[in-house]
């Protein structure tokens, strides 16, 4: 249950200590309908409780308005203050029935629109504060009834006055009874809410992990197997065929070198999509430094030339997004310009403007038939494509009309100088 209420008083010491709940303010039938009903009971309450204490139990004008309006304002603070509520609930109360005349058609000590005022503040005061406040309130309120009505200077019928004093207790009991029942329903609703969206959250993980492990699986199956076949096949090239010349064998050992590496970087991401313990997450990922190794790589399968250089703020320098990043465009450029125009010369070109920095790589028209493609391809761009997303940066592919192709990245740098 929860009450649209003001949160004047939320997340203080005392509030805690008294145990009373948090409310919400948010706009709603159920909350204009709570207000509605606070503020009608307590006009109801001020103009029934003022006349009756004037036309019948004979309390003077000024003493039953003030004392009626005290009564007024106790119902509404119940929902938002219960403990200025219950004192002042419990002033008014015995100032009402301390002023009243005994008068022997009317119940006394305790007049009908008193139980119905501290009937409607204890449940208030239930829902919003730990239980031993409306008990301590409504315990307080029959004792000095009972005192009220034994010390009276002017006694009526004992047994009318006594009936009076079962109703008031029993009225207010059951009205506090019911305000603590809904209190712990509401909790009790609320805790279970929690409980099932641990749950949702830990099924969600957990149908994520088995995901990434079937992924890791299906990594290891195809794509280690396969590279590890190269990085074979290539390194043990000059022993299985005799009379290899050595510049042949020099670039099989290029071969089985860069399947290494590759292996290397696969193992890491095989050991993050199973989450293995150790140090998989610290293990070293490829940078800006990496970048002059994998482009003197790229050039024995065709010229590359680098035109500009980034100027980096040292944070920016140290920045293993911005350098992974950086790496992983400049590696996927050119392997897109090794796969779709073998031989074809290719320029990497750094460019920064105080906003953002660009890497752009551009290839000629190429000077032999391309690798068959896969049925299936284009994931390198678009993996490009979510990484950049993610920094806030674009990608631009397009082809050139020399028949070569252009790839232009953007990142920004705002947050990162």
């Amino acid at each position: 249950m929860s009450l649209g209420l003001p949160q004047d008083l939320r997340g203080s010491a005392l509030r805690r200590r008294l145990g009373i709940l948090p409310l919400r303010v948010a706009p709603g039938r159920a909350n204009l309908a709570i207000w509605a009903f606070a503020i009608v009971c307590a006009l109801a309450q001020l103009a029934v409780a003022a006349s009756l204490g004037v036309a019948l139990y004979r309390i003077p004008v000024a003493a039953a308005l003030i004392l009626s309006l005290v009564q007024s304002v106790a119902i509404v603070l119940a929902l938002f203050a219960p403990a200025w509520a219950t004192v002042l609930a419990l002033i008014a109360g015995n100032a009402l029935a301390g002023l009243a005349a005994v008068v022997p058609e009317a119940p006394w000590p305790i007049a009908a629109s008193t139980i119905v005022a501290n009937a409607l503040v204890w449940v208030g005061v239930a829902l919003r504060a730990h239980w031993w406040m409306p008990v301590g309130g409504w315990a307080f309120s029959v004792l000095c009834a009972v005192m009220v009505a034994v010390d009276s200077p002017v006694r009526s019928d004992d047994g009318a006055a006594i009936a009076d004093l079962i109703v008031f207790a029993a009225v207010t009991l059951g009205a506090m009874l019911i305000g603590l029942g809904v209190r712990n329903w509401s909790l009790l609703r609320a805790q279970l809410r929690a409980e099932r969206a641990a749950t949702a959250v830990e099924l969600a993980r957990r149908e994520a992990v088995e995901d990434k492990a079937r992924i890791a699986r299906e990594l290891h199956d195809v794509v280690a197997h396969g590279m590890s076949a190269i990085q074979v096949r290539a390194a043990s090239a000059r022993y299985r065929i005799p009379d290899l010349p050595e510049e042949a064998a020099a670039e099989f050992d290029e071969v089985a070198a860069t399947a290494r590496s590759a292996m290397k970087e696969m193992r890491v991401i095989l050991g993050l999509l199973r989450d293995e313990e150790g140090d998989v997450e610290h293990a070293p990922q490829p940078g800006l430094a990496d970048i002059p190794a994998l482009l003197a790589r790229a050039g024995d399968l065709g010229p590359v030339s680098e035109r500009g250089s980034w100027q980096l703020t040292e944070q920016e320098q140290q920045d293993p997004i911005l350098g992974l990043a950086a790496y992983r465009v400049v590696q996927e450029g050119l392997s897109n310009v090794a796969r779709h125009a073998p031989g074809a010369a290719a320029e990497v070109v750094w460019t920064q403007t105080p906003a953002q920095l660009g890497i752009g790589i551009r290839n000629a028209a190429p000077t032999r038939p391309a690798t068959p493609r896969a049925e299936s391809g284009g994931h390198g761009l678009r993996g490009m494509r979510e990484r950049l997303a993610t920094m806030g940066g674009a990608v631009e592919a397009r082809p050139r009309d020399d028949g070569g192709f252009a790839l232009q990245v953007r990142i920004p740098r705002e947050g990162r100088a």
